[in-house]
């Protein structure tokens, strides 16, 4: 199958750019477009965030690449692969793997501002457009799989059942389904049109900001595996959210932008 002329001139660009060292600093430029990601030495791939000056991951940070730099890790209550989003760590946390990667590749690596992740995600009411419920296998929600927890899940899930749009305490979405319980890989569900993944749903993402002029607070941004449908608003794409920066738990993880 033959590529269309402008990606194989595209491609061929992102080749020689890569090629060529910064005047001084012995570090290859950043070159890159959503066809054609930069990838650093974990393998994480950035891509431009439409309006901004930044490339950001398409992915969260998985499990295999924060145990990549020694970080200290706490399980959750349910088991995880290499290529899960890391959680249970804190906005500190996070911003050491940043610090750690900066320093080990010569490169500025941080956690995105809010402004840089709600650019990512688009201007529509959901990550997954303006419609509701979203479609089945979109994205990793509480939805009608959570009826197959098993007892043992349940005992995770650490709530009760209240009734029949209940598990465990979760409001499950109605006529919505996917193929987790719990964190997915990243990257099991669609991006979206700027080729990022999972900005709404699988964990939630801590960002640099201060949340509502709380210095001990910082922004978290997106949906995650336990949220449903009471509130719809935890799903929005604007749902803004405030955690303790020292603490973590098992619905937030992080992603990294890169700088130029």
């Amino acid at each position: 199958m033959r590529l269309p002329l402008y990606i194989f001139v595209a491609a061929i660009l992102v080749l020689l750019l890569s090629q060529c060292a910064s005047p001084g600093s012995g570090v290859p430029p950043l070159v890159a477009t959503k066809d054609f990601p930069f990838v650093n030495s974990l393998g994480m791939k950035f891509v431009p965030v439409p309006g901004t000056n930044v490339l950001m991951c398409t992915t969260e940070t998985t499990l295999g690449q924060y145990r990549a730099f020694g970080g200290s890790y706490i399980v959750p209550g349910f088991p995880q692969g290499l290529r899960e989003p890391a959680v249970n760590l804190s906005w500190q946390g996070a911003k050491a793997f940043c610090a750690s990667l900066s320093k080990k590749e010569g490169r500025q690596y941080r956690l995105p501002t809010g402004a840089e992740w709600s650019a990512a995600v688009g201007s529509t009411i959901y990550p997954w457009g303006n419609s509701w419920p979203p479609p089945s296998h979109m994205g990793n929600y509480c939805g009608q799989e959570m009826r197959a927890c098993t007892p043992v899940e349940r005992d995770i899930l650490s709530l009760f059942l209240k009734d029949d749009q209940y598990v465990n305490g979760f409001p499950l979405i109605g006529d919505f389904s996917d193929a987790h319980r719990f964190t997915a890989p990243v990257g099991s569900y669609p991006a979206n049109e700027s080729g990022f993944y999972d900005l709404g749903g699988n964990v939630r993402e801590w960002c640099e900001d201060i949340y509502n002029g709380k210095p001990e607070e910082r922004l978290v941004l997106g949906a995650s595996w336990s949220d449903a449908a009471r509130p719809r608003s935890d799903l929005e794409s604007a749902d803004r959210l405030g955690l303790l920066r020292h603490l973590g738990n098992m619905t937030t993880g992080f992603r990294v932008v890169l700088v130029p």
